[in-house]
C-alpha cells in the first residue's frame, strides 16, 4: 500500500519540532529529543537546508530554524524534496505507460483517488500537524514506540 519513505516521515517530524520550537536547534538534540538515529537527521537536514526549506545558524547558539513559516510549507513540498514526486500509478500523467490504456477498468479511479491525495498532501500545511499534534497533546515520552512514525 502506500508508504512514506523513512526519509520523508523523519523530515517531516523535523520539521514540525523546528515549527514548534522559538530558537534554533541542533541536530543532535533533535536526534536525541525523537531518538532517531543521527546521521540520518544530519543528512536530512543537510537536504532540508539545500531546499530552502530551512537555515542554519553555526556557533554555540546556532542550530536549525524554518526558513518560511510552517502555514507556508505544505506535505507536498517535503515529499518532493525528501522523496519524488507522487504518482499512484504510472499512468496518472503519461497513458501511454499504460499497456492496457484501451480498456483499463481501473485507471479512471485510480487517477480520482490520486488527485483526492495529491489534494491532500497539498492542502495540508506543517502547521496544520503542529497544531493536530499540539491539540493531541502527542509527547515522546508517552509514545510506546522506539522511534516515531508518521506512516
Amino acid at each position: 500500500m502506500l508508504k512514506l519513505s523513512k526519509k520523508t516521515d523523519y523530515a517531516i517530524i523535523l520539521l514540525a519540532h523546528l515549527g514548534e520550537q522559538e530558537a534554533p536547534v541542533s541536530a543532535q538534540e533533535v536526534a536525541t529529543f525523537y531518538k532517531l538515529p543521527y546521521p540520518m537527521v544530519a543528512n536530512i537536514l543537510k537536504q532540508l537546508v539545500s531546499s530552502g526549506l530551512i537555515e542554519s545558524t553555526r556557533g554555540q547558539r546556532g542550530g536549525y530554524v524554518l526558513a518560511r513559516s510552517a502555514e507556508e510549507i505544505n506535505l507536498s513540498e517535503i515529499i518532493r524534496i525528501t522523496d519524488s514526486t507522487f504518482e499512484l500509478v504510472e499512468c496518472v500523467h503519461d497513458e501511454d505507460l499504460c499497456k492496457v490504456h484501451q480498456g483499463c477498468p481501473t485507471r479512471r479511479p485510480l487517477i480520482a483517488l490520486h488527485q483526492k491525495i495529491q489534494q491532500f498532501v497539498e492542502e495540508t500545511t506543517l502547521a496544520a500537524i503542529i497544531e493536530d499534534a499540539e491539540t493531541n497533546n502527542f509527547s515522546v515520552e508517552d509514545s510506546s514506540y522506539e522511534t516515531a512514525h508518521l506512516s
